[in-house]
Order: C-alpha cells, then structure tokens, then sequence
C-alpha cells in the first residue's frame, strides 16, 4: 500500500475511531496490530490494542513500519460484538501523549510512571525490553531492564529511536507483571 494510502485511511480511521489491523513491516520482519487509533501525527499513531474480544494497553507505533490498513467486514464484525459485549465503553485515551517524535512520546509516557515495553521486532536486531523509563535523551531511551523472574538489571538498557517498532505502555502484561518484580540485584 501506497504511504499517501496509508496516512488517509490511518486518518479515516483516527476520526471515526473503528477497529482496524495493521500490517507493520521493518527488514525482514512482519507483524500484526489491531485496535482503535486514539492519537496520530505525521509520524506515529497511538493505539489502544484489542485482541481476543478484550480492550488492552496502548502502543505507540512510528508510521513508516505500517504497510497496510484494513478494516473489512471482519473488522466490522468485531467491532460490533465489542460493541455488543459494552466493550467499547473501554476504549478511551487516558493519557495525552505529544506524538510530535519519539522524545516527546517518551517524555510523556516517563511522567505517567508506567512500565513500558519497548520493542525493536528486526530480525538482526530482535529485542524486547521491558522496565521503568528512566531516561529519555535525543536520540534513545534508557530502560530499567526487568527479566522474566522479575529481577532489576544493575544497568539501564538503551533502546535507540531509530531501532524501535512498538512501544507498548498500560498494558496488562507489563502492569501486572512489574507489580511482582524484584529491586533487589541478582546474586
């Protein structure tokens, strides 16, 4: 899909607020988002994530990695049993995110205090950080690292702008799962 193709059906679909699904694409990789746009720009959109008949977290994803919008009758049918299961009374924004660029999205998103999820889905790059935002500077972030028994690394990771796909916040994943993480360094 053309990138003029993109953005008007991405604003099409921020203004009437329907479930869409996202092809992204960065390298060799391929993935899929699907959910409602609460936020675009030029540049990213924010989207509150919907899967399996739930209304989730929300993901801020950079617009050049998404290379097709679709909203068909299976996205219309499922918007409309959410509708029916008074699912859509959930899907609101929360929280006012500046999405001029990653700096101002991340500034945002420290002051909130949430756990974040940030993702670089490259096949040669392949990462996935979760952790407190500790540190937004021009070019990257800094993440407190937590693995998955709930340990603290000693250092911060740094997640460079250029390199990140996704970037996931409120989420159920990430909330409840920092809710039972360790401070305390590894032994």
């Amino acid at each position: 899909m053309k990138t003029e193709k993109i953005q008007q059906k991405l604003k099409e679909h921020y203004k009437k607020c329907k479930y869409i699904r996202l092809t992204r694409k960065k390298g060799g990789f391929e993935g899929i988002s699907a959910g409602f746009i609460l936020g675009k720009s030029d540049d990213f959109i924010l989207l509150q994530e919907s899967d399996e008949f739930r209304v989730l977290g929300y993901q801020i994803i950079p617009i050049n990695t998404i290379k097709h919008v679709r909203y068909n009758h299976f996205d219309k049918a499922y918007e409309k049993i959410l509708k029916q299961e008074g699912l859509l009374k959930k899907v609101q924004l929360k929280y006012k995110i500046d999405l001029t660029d990653w700096r101002s999205i991340c500034k945002r998103i420290k002051k909130t205090g949430l756990t974040v999820i940030s993702e670089c889905e490259h096949p040669t790059i392949r990462s996935f950080c979760i952790g407190e935002l500790k540190r937004v500077n021009k070019k990257s972030i800094s993440i407190r690292y937590f693995d998955a028994a709930g340990i603290y690394d000693q250092e911060n990771t740094i997640n460079k702008f250029k390199d990140i796909t996704k970037l996931s916040f409120d989420d159920h994943y990430a909330n409840v799962f920092s809710k039972y993480t360790n401070k305390k360094t590894p032994a």
